[in-house]
């Protein structure tokens, strides 16, 4: 009930974080007021709630530290030093700056900009979009700002924070990453989960998970690290970081020598299995054990799990975290023979999958306004955003001399921070950054333009882990001065004096592009149909859904076990497996004293740095820890609560031991995105073997008590 003459109303919109699960939500909105935020209980994988992570998004979006207004730098770049406080920094931050009104903003940067396009050429401004939105029209990926970009040539831009190594590892076997629909899983005869914290960081999923187990399905969790996840499994194994290539090879050869391979799906649906089969012998569980620091009766049991049940298949559930290390296309490449080697992809339940994006099928090319693209051969050049400290400081055909940054928060979530902040201190390089809060980030720019948040703004969104898309309408108007990306860029080029009509398509014409395809047009899918009912299941994934029903994706249209393509790209013709740089398999430094493998998984509270440094979540969270074997502990000398540094030659950051066993001997574990805390100030700023990825797992650290008042005698 409402007071008398009080308006109540409703809205379906949906979370565009980056999480595979890719929410559906209802804000109510009272009087004008977002006043309640709930997870849609009609959206099949939604299924009414939200995480832990979002639940406060409106408690967040009414913060006081909230970007509301542009702003013009007055004090020296990166000159707010740390307290350690994330909301002490933010409010620290703010008195470097300025306010200015958006028409004076907008004419600094289209001054700039068109200055710079005189003198040094389009391809010295880089916009520098990340993943803090992945939605189609806002995010980084879809027409918010490509359609400026696209008209005047900037340097390209490439998204490689993420997930590409897998992509691209998987392509060369399966032709794609987007395998079976995840929903499937219920009808598998086991469930491998390898590289995902499900729990935490897909935990939408979790319940058809729990279903499969329920009628009989094992859970296998592979992870160097005992996570919330692995806890619940049957069966943890946690082999050395970098080290799953060689793993999948011993199972591989395993499932071969037990004369459990699908014969007939192998020789009409796959190609070179008799050249792989020959490969993989090597790989013994003696020899596979030893590189992978595991014992043979683990690869054993895994093995006759994988292939238990005749009637059902297995199902993997690919993460990104195992391919973030030098040679993680290669190991996903070689993980995706397995449900290949069980013929599982042609079977109800079975299959593998790393990510849904694939079957939504929309018009970006449409929307991003690749018609309006005065270079008929392209942009001038790409740069990869994980390669950032280089493209500021050593590229020079022409260097870069603007940042539009959107959607990213570098100085937390790229590797070599330091790099990052010496590169974004230039004083050369003017740099905008579009944000909701003062970011680490926002200490290096010379504008900021305030963002709207998602309930005030139009959105299209898919997921990694369910076939649904999602439509956002803006509940509530935004607060002052903040604007959607889109805005911002259709004033950003008349600031600029350009007069082509594609550039100021409004939001619902954009929408309307995306989704002129003729799937959607076949399925009576338009805006309008989307927008009475807030989601669909896409067309091209109808049930029964049977992606490969047709053949892979691949050049033979079977799954290829030998890839002639990966051989000409310098990965080789056979899946293989390639040692991580720094991580596992260095048996001589695992037993030095204080030297482990980092790795940073996503925390419970935020998604990757966004929020990470709001008063909500600072008041809802203790000091970030890190985990060691009690084993490691011992041997170093440490002790639950003590202080310590983490760090090697490129950098370091503090952090409070946690002796619980979650990690595996010569491991260390952490979570990600912190503000002020720099976990990625250790991470080489280094390209992994496939798309130019990050390699955040390939990680060697040391790590040091230091006095402190709580520290021990």
């Amino acid at each position: 009930m409402t007071a008398t003459g009080s308006t109540t109303t409703e809205t379906v919109g949906s979370c565009p974080l980056d999480c595979p699960d890719g929410c559906s939500w209802i804000v109510t909105v009272t009087d004008g007021a977002a006043t309640r935020l709930r997870g849609n209980p009609e959206h099949p994988f939604t299924a009414g709630g939200l995480c832990k992570k979002v639940n406060p998004w409106l408690r967040v979006a009414a913060e006081p530290a909230r970007l509301t207004r542009p702003l013009r730098r007055v004090a020296a770049k990166g000159s707010t030093p740390s307290t350690g406080d994330p909301v002490v920094d933010g409010e620290r931050r703010l008195s470097a700056f300025e306010p200015i009104g958006w028409d004076e903003a907008l004419a600094e940067v289209a001054d700039r900009f068109t200055h710079l396009i005189a003198t040094d050429g389009p391809a010295a401004i880089w916009p520098y979009a990340g993943t803090g939105n992945v939605g189609f029209l806002q995010g980084g990926a879809g027409p918010a700002g490509a359609r400026l970009w696209n008209h005047l040539g900037v340097s390209g831009h490439h998204i490689t924070i993420c997930s590409v190594s897998g992509h691209i590892g998987l392509s060369y076997t399966m032709g794609t990453g987007a395998g079976m629909d995840p929903e499937d899983v219920v009808d598998a005869g086991s469930v491998v989960i390898w590289g995902s914290n499900t729990l935490v960081a897909n935990q939408h999923w979790w319940p058809f998970v729990e279903q499969a187990r329920a009628g009989g399905a094992p859970l296998v969790v592979v992870d160097p690290v005992r996570t919330r996840t692995a806890r619940r499994a049957d069966l943890h194994l946690a082999p050395r970081p970098g080290t799953d290539g060689a793993l999948a090879l011993g199972l591989c050869r395993a499932l071969i020598h037990r004369d459990t391979v699908d014969i007939p799906f192998i020789r009409e649906r796959c190609r070179g299995f008799d050249e792989f089969a020959a490969h993989v012998e090597p790989w013994t569980p003696a020899h596979t054990a030893e590189v992978c620091g595991l014992q043979p009766r683990e690869l054993e049991e895994l093995a006759e799990l994988l292939a238990a049940d005749d009637n059902r298949p297995p199902a993997l559930k690919l993460g990104q975290g195992m391919q973030r290390h030098a040679h993680g296309g290669q190991a996903a490449r070689v993980i995706s023979c397995l449900p290949a080697l069980l013929g599982a992809f042609d079977r109800q339940g079975g299959g593998l999958v790393y990510s849904t994006d694939g079957p939504y099928r929309l018009n970006v090319a449409k929307a991003a306004g690749k018609l309006i693209d005065r270079f008929s051969a392209g942009r001038p050049r790409h740069l990869a955003m994980t390669n950032l400290v280089a493209n500021l400081l050593d590229l020079d055909d022409p260097p870069v001399k603007a940042l539009f940054v959107y959607g990213a928060n570098p100085v937390v979530s790229n590797p070599d921070i330091d790099g990052v902040r010496r590169g974004l201190s230039r004083p050369d390089l003017f740099t905008v950054v579009a944000e909701i809060f003062p970011t680490e980030t926002v200490d290096y720019a010379d504008i900021v333009l305030p963002s709207t948040m998602q309930h005030e703004q139009w959105e299209l969104n898919n997921s990694f882990a369910h076939l649904y898309l999602n439509l956002n309408r803006p509940a509530v108007k935004a607060p002052a001065e903040c604007l959607p990306h889109t805005e911002m860029f259709r004033r950003l080029a008349r600031a600029m004096g350009l007069d082509h009509p594609e550039l100021y398509r409004n939001d619902e014409e954009l929408l309307a592009d995306l989704l002129d395809t003729a799937e959607y047009r076949k399925a009576g899918l338009g805006l309008e149909e989307l927008a009475r009912r807030g989601w669909v299941r896409v067309p091209s994934a109808q049930r029964p859904y049977r992606p490969f029903a047709d053949g892979f994706p691949t050049p033979s249209g079977r799954f290829e076990f030998v890839s002639d393509r990966a051989e000409a790209d310098g990965h080789g013709r056979l899946p293989e497996y390639r040692p991580a740089l720094e991580a596992g398999g260095r048996p001589t430094m695992e037993s030095a004293g204080g030297w482990y493998d980092l790795i940073a998984n996503g925390s419970d509270w935020h998604i990757n740095s966004v929020f990470a440094g709001t008063a909500v979540t600072a008041g809802r969270t203790v000091a970030p820890t890190v985990s060691v074997h009690p084993d490691d502990a011992a041997r170093d000398g440490l002790a639950d609560g003590d202080p310590v540094v983490v760090g090697n030659d490129r950098g370091s950051f503090t952090a409070v031991v946690s002796v619980d066993g979650g990690a595996r001997p010569g491991v260390a574990a952490t979570t990600k995105g912190w503000w002020s805390m720099g976990v990625n100030a250790t991470v080489a700023e280094r390209d992994s073997d496939m798309g130019r990825g990050a390699v955040y797992h390939d990680n060697r650290v040391r790590i040091q008590r230091v006095p402190s008042a709580h520290s021990r005698p």
